[in-house]
């Protein structure tokens, strides 16, 4: 049976994102602890885009913290570095806030 995103919510850290229009995320594959290969502490990605500023600031980018995902399906509770934030504007739209986030081991 289908399961329906509705209800999501997401924090980083003290920061609640609101509006969620969708979300995306990735976990596993890409971290790697060995001799045999480069180790690397990123272990996935995600990607949040909202209506609403609450949460999108450029000071909150290259900062780590604990992000929190319920909802829809779609929980995760992982430490999480604030990569990159975007805006989309359309005209006579409204404009869209796009926050991608690394997950961290």
């Amino acid at each position: 049976m289908a399961t329906y995103s509705t209800g999501i919510s997401a924090t980083w850290g003290a920061v609640t994102f609101q509006e969620m229009q969708s979300l995306s995320w990735n976990y596993g594959g890409a971290g790697s602890k060995g001799r045999a290969v480069p180790w690397s502490d990123e272990v996935g990605n995600l990607t949040i885009q909202c209506l609403s500023m609450s949460g999108v600031a450029v000071t909150h980018v290259g900062s780590t913290a604990t992000l929190t995902i319920t909802g829809g399906g779609c929980n995760l509770t992982v430490p999480a570095l604030y990569e990159s934030v975007s805006t989309d504007a359309e005209l006579n739209g409204v404009t869209k806030y796009s926050i991608s986030l690394k997950v961290l081991n």
